[in-house]
């Protein structure tokens, strides 16, 4: 172990006994397969801020009864291309992959597909479900609204979440272009600036005297900033009509903030999701888009770079290059994760353990090597819990 505390495991055994931890709070398996492949797969992309760090938050909501570990998911409607997707009050994971899954069908049949989920709560990584539509050969686009912790522009009150927005184009070379970015900066990695004794940007949040801090313990306290100030605002607020009222969810401003005021469980939030397929073949030759996707690709990577700046990366390039370092290499974690782990697994009376999964960071064993069904593999939209 270094001295930070950091060990390797390997992804597969944590996703399994992720799921396992689910599974014993109700979650049926499938489901409970599926949220722990999607936080395990933050974690391989390097965005712990929405990785299995989450899990005993869901975990507790789940067993204390605040979310609906077996949601009834039913589609209220469907209009041609577009279809709405009650929740039922369960974990979005479980809604939101359902939704993509719908949406992917619908835009193989009228060339878009655009499913609104309403009843939910958090669906973690965003990118993850517009990558499942790039994964079919799509373009893939989610979003979704949340409690509130970010001050519309002006203001100095938290009224808005932050509303993340992901895209995803299939190329004909990997890795495929994901965007994948909230529209302020992360609650979640304030926290982890707060534990590491960091500071953050100044561009991040502001105290609760609506004045920005670099200090993240102050932070805590107030409210996130908008990026691009009017413009990262003007986005949320789009954002919010899309998951608020076109869903038939809450707005954020109207959502429990119990969980971003430093609750340690997951309330129920009612928020939405906004997903939407293409299919590219609607539109043109797609052999020719995807060859054009690769052109412009290359072109952004064979940019003359900055000053500090080894290459040009194309958006969720630098993600795709971790998560194939880490599926080799395994996945880094800090020893007082799995200790979280253990004490969730101990608090919620389920015999799972995780510490012992961890090994020497410099150990670059591959302790298992059974199929890997995660989102590199075809297989992504296996384990929606429909």
């Amino acid at each position: 172990m270094t001295p930070s505390g950091e060990v390797v495991v390997d992804h597969r055994m944590l996703r399994e006994r992720v799921a396992a931890l689910f599974a014993h709070v109700g979650v049926p398996q499938d489901q409970a397969d599926g949220i722990a492949e999607i936080l395990v797969e933050a974690d391989l992309r390097g965005i712990e801020s929405h990785g299995v760090n989450f899990a005993p938050r869901y975990l507790r909501g789940l067993a204390r009864g605040s979310l609906n570990p077996r949601p009834e998911l039913s589609f209220s409607s469907q209009r041609g291309a577009v279809a709405v997707l009650d929740a039922d009050n369960g974990l979005g994971f479980v809604s939101a992959r359902a939704g993509m899954e719908r949406a992917i069908d619908m835009a193989r049949e009228h060339g878009v597909g655009v499913v609104t989920v309403r009843n939910s709560n958090h669906f973690g990584m965003a990118g993850f479900y517009a990558m499942m539509a790039a994964e079919a050969g799509l373009i893939g686009h989610a979003t979704t609204d949340g409690p509130p912790h970010t001050v519309v522009w002006g203001g100095r009150e938290p009224m808005l979440c932050n509303d993340p927005i992901a895209w995803a184009f299939p190329t004909a070379t990997p890795p495929a272009i994901v965007v994948d970015t909230a529209l302020t900066g992360v609650m979640e990695k304030i926290r982890l600036a707060a534990q590491r004794g960091d500071t953050i940007p100044s561009d991040w949040a502001v105290g609760p005297d609506g004045v920005p801090t670099t200090d993240p313990t102050v932070a805590l306290t107030g409210a996130l900033l908008p990026i691009g100030g009017p413009k990262g605002s003007a986005l949320i607020t789009a954002n919010e009509l899309l998951c608020g009222a076109l869903a038939g969810a809450l707005f954020s401003f109207e959502v429990s903030p119990a969980l971003v005021q430093g609750g340690d469980e997951h309330d129920r939030w009612s928020c939405g999701h906004f997903l939407m397929a293409m299919d590219i073949a609607a539109f043109g030759d797609r052999a020719t888009f995807l060859q054009r996707a690769d052109e412009l690709a290359d072109a952004l990577r064979n940019a003359v770079p900055a000053d500090g700046v080894d290459r040009v990366q194309t958006a969720g390039e630098p993600e795709w290059s971790t998560s194939q370092r880490r599926r080799s290499e395994g996945l880094p974690m800090a020893m007082a994760r799995l200790e979280a782990l253990d004490s969730i697994a101990v608090e919620v009376a389920a015999e799972v353990g995780f510490v012992a999964l961890g090994r020497p960071a410099g150990d670059h064993r591959v302790v298992d090597q059974g199929e890997d069904t995660s989102p590199q593999s075809s297989d992504l939209p296996r384990g929606g819990g429909t």
